[in-house]
């Protein structure tokens, strides 16, 4: 699996949120605050559940 550019579906509104994304990590399908809300608004079991930080902050492990 080849690495997704989220930048081109990830915005400003999304930070500090969670958001489910389709399987191919194309679509945004949700946001929310609350991981446990955002589940229960998705009906798809199919989608990728992440985390987004802010555009300045560096992560890596």
């Amino acid at each position: 699996m080849k690495n997704s550019d989220l930048t081109k579906i990830l915005n400003r509104d999304h930070e500090n949120k969670w958001v489910a994304l389709s399987a191919n990590r194309d679509k945004v399908l949700g946001a929310s605050s609350s991981l446990v809300e955002l589940k229960n608004k998705i009906s798809n079991k199919d989608v990728i559940y992440m985390k987004v930080q802010p555009r300045d902050v560096s992560f890596a492990f």
